[in-house]
């Protein structure tokens, strides 16, 4: 348990050549986005009651395959972070055997967050953001815990509380660089790439526009896997050597 709860900030500069190495952490993300563009333009959300409720079923749906992405490059940048590399077929399949625990993980994670933003709300708006991010914060290695952890989905929230305990000042770290990376990034990006959109036949294509847009999103996950990844384990064991 030596260094549990220090903070190794290099972490988040060795994580970019790490990934460069291992692109294919990139991979289940990038196929959970694609899966999602594929599942909005199928699922008819043409107004009214029957729309809504598509569009509704329709984010909860992406919201689990986004999870399961997520979760399939954790357990791909565990490996990458402990050998140095991270076979894409053995990271699905133990992805796979604890779907059940990453699903149930994943459901709860959003429920939580949900209910923080609905009574925050009841607060005023400072509340309900304050309220959102401190529930974040204590739910972000829920998803880590049933993937690498082997934690089963019903007890990762209490196991995130306590890696957050361990590691307060790592959770907090972590749990912006997520928002960023998954919130922000992606769409500084996209807009800076929006001339090519009309600089180009081929960017103007909406498809095409949506596949750069989950390439995107997929190398922000892909980053955010091997973050969570390695202040998991941190915050669990402590540091040890890594690659």
């Amino acid at each position: 348990m030596n260094g549990v709860g220090k903070v190794d900030l290099l972490a988040y500069v060795r994580a970019i050549p790490l990934l460069i190495r291992n692109p294919q952490i990139a991979l289940a993300p990038l196929l959970a986005a694609l899966a999602e563009v594929l599942l909005y333009m199928i699922v008819p959300m043409d107004g009214g009651f029957f729309g809504q409720a598509n569009q509704g079923l329709a984010q909860i749906v992406a919201q689990l395959i986004a999870s399961f992405g997520l979760a399939v490059a954790i357990i791909a940048a565990d490996d990458a972070w402990r050998r140095g590399r991270a076979p894409f077929d053995d990271a699905y399949e133990q992805a796979r055997r604890r779907a059940g625990d990453i699903i149930v993980a994943a459901i709860g994670y959003s429920f939580i967050i949900s209910i923080a933003g609905l009574v925050g709300g009841f607060l005023g708006a400072i509340a309900a953001l304050v309220l959102t991010a401190a529930v974040t914060v204590l739910c972000i290695f829920m998803l880590p815990a049933a993937a690498i952890g082997g934690i089963p989905g019903g007890a990762t929230l209490q196991v995130s509380a306590e890696r957050v305990r361990n590691a307060p000042l790592s959770a907090l770290i972590v749990a912006v660089i997520y928002f960023l990376t998954i919130n922000i990034v992606p769409t500084l990006v996209i807009e800076a790439l929006e001339p090519l959109r009309f600089g180009t036949s081929i960017f103007s294509s909406g498809p095409v526009s949506s596949i750069a847009a989950a390439i995107v999103k997929s190398i922000a996950w892909a980053y955010v896997a091997l973050i969570l990844a390695k202040a998991y384990n941190d915050a669990s064991y402590g540091r040890f050597p890594r690659y």
